[in-house]
């Protein structure tokens, strides 16, 4: 079956932002029908979390997770033993994902895995509810699509790499490399079997998919672009060969160029695209340039990768590194936006599915300080949470917290009317095949400055409270063993607003007089910051009579 747009031409950045928000607004639209998952914040002392991880059981599994496939709606974890499992409709754990052999390594699509099993080939999850997987057996001549060895997904396009080091392309041409009429905003085109897309003799060892263009790594360092429309690379000039290449669903493509007399194969990043601002640039960069001032970088690049809205590396020295747009805590430096009590939509679906919402700006923030970091898993398309990796193996994720993507288990009711009240702001460690699944009602924060009043006095005490968001067990008794899980209360501000004269004794606290009033109209204003960076207002009116 053939489905095409009725413009046959790349999207330009008006087309890609009007594009992304109508299709975000279908996807949230779908997601409403599924059960969501909720996971908390790594620091121990201030996280609402802390005791999933410090009072988790250890459930079934006897093997680690050797990798993470992050979708945007689905997280899939590949064992050491090379099985597949994942939250599949509400089970109680995560289920296996049978795939007739050992997986090796895989990528997300939309909503559904792509794996490359032992022998080499691929094989795909569908979006039924189910554990059912599929295996494309041949590729477009004919012959059996085997010796596949590295693998890119971006919604239902797929490339791969063969053991030859040639490039193979199938799924929806959305590119319109094969087939006229395909549209990679609205990811319409031809469905097609695998097709070789590199020429011939070019040799690769990677591929990555982004929204404006599909960039290749060879084997010799050179770095090219696949654009809209032709199968003809185009090579990007650098000034040594790359290492890495990298690139996300906005305007932004990269490399990893190590500096001259560098043997390590680490190197420091070199950015070209229009969105400037998720990589914290002033200007576009038409050409790749390096940023490695620009980010303040004392140490080389090991691992770098995108997600829907940033940017992650881990250097030399296993510090971890984010920089992008941060709207729902993708960054992972303990800072969002929708949750303050501000943010349109607050607290329902706060998010205006704006594309460039929200820059960290440069340099990049150092993410999980302390930890040593190995591995980082993302996705850009949609994937607006993180996973990584530390030199013991203990696995961390954060970023927007839904549909059981986070692997702790939780599940919020209320999820369609505040999606993001669980959203995980740094990197917190999960036991994804540990964790059990619960169910939570959410409650909305509330604050109160008191009842307004009239007094015939120079002194007045004002007593404010305030209630964090609050999720509480569903059930009579939580399978997880936690009643509730919540917030807290990290800081109180009373200013006075209106009024002459008078004097807060103590300004930081929820309760405190106010000294020094004369005969008038005075408003008071209480606000409270939570550990999610929620904040919360209320003002209380107080009118002074002639003092007696």
């Amino acid at each position: 079956m053939t489905t095409t747009s009725k413009q046959a031409q790349p999207p330009n950045s008006k087309q890609l932002r009007a594009g992304l928000t109508w299709l975000r607004f279908c996807f949230a639209l779908l997601c409403l029908s599924e059960p969501f998952l909720a996971a908390g914040q790594y620091q121990p002392e201030k996280s609402p979390w802390a005791k999933l991880d410090a009072g988790y059981k250890n459930h079934p599994p006897t093997h680690k997770i050797g990798k993470v496939i992050p979708a945007e709606y689905r997280a899939w974890y590949i064992m050491d033993d090379g099985t597949v499992w994942a939250y599949n409709n509400g089970s109680n754990y995560p289920v296996q994902f049978p795939i007739a052999r050992k997986a090796v390594t895989g990528s997300g699509g939309f909503n559904y895995f792509r794996v490359i099993d032992d022998e080499g080939y691929v094989w795909t999850s569908k979006i039924d509810y189910t554990t059912n997987t599929l295996r494309i057996p041949k590729d477009t001549t004919g012959k059996p699509f085997d010796g596949n060895w590295y693998i890119d997904a971006y919604a239902h396009i797929c490339a791969t790499i063969r053991k030859d080091s040639s490039i193979w392309y199938f799924g929806v041409d959305a590119f319109s490399f094969f087939y006229p009429g395909g549209n990679v905003v609205m990811m319409t085109g031809m469905t097609m079997l695998p097709t070789q897309l590199s020429p011939p003799g070019m040799k690769c060892k990677k591929v990555v998919f982004g929204g404006a263009r599909i960039i290749a790594l060879t084997t010799r360092g050179e770095v090219y672009e696949f654009r809209y429309g032709s199968r003809s690379p185009i090579r990007i000039p650098t000034p040594r060969p790359a290492t890495d290449i990298f690139a996300s669903h906005l305007d932004v493509a990269g490399c990893i160029i190590p500096d001259p007399g560098e043997t390590s194969g680490m190197g420091y990043p070199f950015i070209w695209g229009g969105a400037s601002s998720m990589y914290g640039g002033s200007t576009p960069f038409s050409q790749p340039a390096p940023v490695k001032t620009l980010w303040k970088m004392t140490a080389p690049v090991r691992e770098i990768t995108t997600s829907s809205n940033t940017i992650h590396y881990i250097d030399s020295l296993g510090r971890m590194f984010g920089i992008g747009f941060n709207s729902l805590g993708e960054v992972g430096n303990g800072i969002e936006f929708v949750n303050k009590y501000d943010y349109p939509g607050f607290p329902g679906y706060g998010w205006t599915y704006q594309d460039y919402e929200n820059p960290s700006g440069p340099p990049p923030a150092q993410i999980g300080a302390g930890i040593t970091w190995r591995h980082l898993w993302s996705n850009n398309w949609y994937t607006l949470y993180t996973y990584a990796q530390d030199t013991h193996g203990n696995i961390y994720s954060w970023g927007r917290n839904k549909s059981m993507v986070l692997g702790n288990g939780l599940n919020n009711l209320q999820d369609q009317h505040s999606p993001d009240a669980l959203d995980v702001l740094t990197p917190t460690r999960v036991h994804p095949l540990s964790a059990r699944f619960q169910n939570y009602n959410f409650t909305p924060p509330s604050i109160h400055a008191g009842p307004d009043r009239t007094i015939a006095a120079s002194t007045v005490l004002l007593s404010g409270s305030a209630t964090p968001p609050l999720l509480v067990k569903a059930t009579p008794t939580a399978a997880n063993g936690i009643d509730t899980v919540d917030y807290s209360i990290v800081s109180w501000k009373w200013v006075e607003v209106k009024g002459q004269g008078g004097k807060i004794t103590s300004p930081n606290s929820p309760t405190t007089t106010v000294t020094g009033l004369s005969p008038g109209i005075y408003v008071f204003n209480l606000q409270t910051t939570d550990n999610n960076t929620g904040t919360l207002s209320a003002n209380v009116t107080i009118t002074v009579k002639t003092l007696k």
